[in-house]
């Protein structure tokens, strides 16, 4: 069983980070906001770009949320797994 936990613990680890880091790119690679940001100095005051830069601020926020939340995820899960496993371990060989 400590063998199966720690394998979790590893592979919760790599699918968290490669989530991390897929979400990570799209919010580097987003050219909306940037386009929006654009327009919204280039005409302040302006209700219209106002309005398209804070949808595509709340997309932006949330991709930067879901790369957060992957490389949480990768910590703390793969570290909570990796932790019952050493703890199961122990367990085993206690006589």
């Amino acid at each position: 069983m400590a063998r199966y936990l720690k394998t979790m613990a590893v592979l919760t680890a790599l699918f968290g980070i490669a989530i991390g880091f897929g979400f990570a790119s799209l919010v580097r690679g987003d050219q909306e906001y940037a386009l929006r940001r654009g327009a919204r100095e280039r005409n302040p005051g302006n209700i219209l770009f106002e309005t398209e830069f804070r949808v595509a601020e709340a997309r932006h926020v949330f991709l930067v949320y879901s790369a957060t939340a992957g490389f949480l995820v990768a910590m703390v899960g793969g570290s909570l797994l990796w932790g019952v496993g050493a703890l199961h371990a122990r367990l085993d060989r206690r006589p």
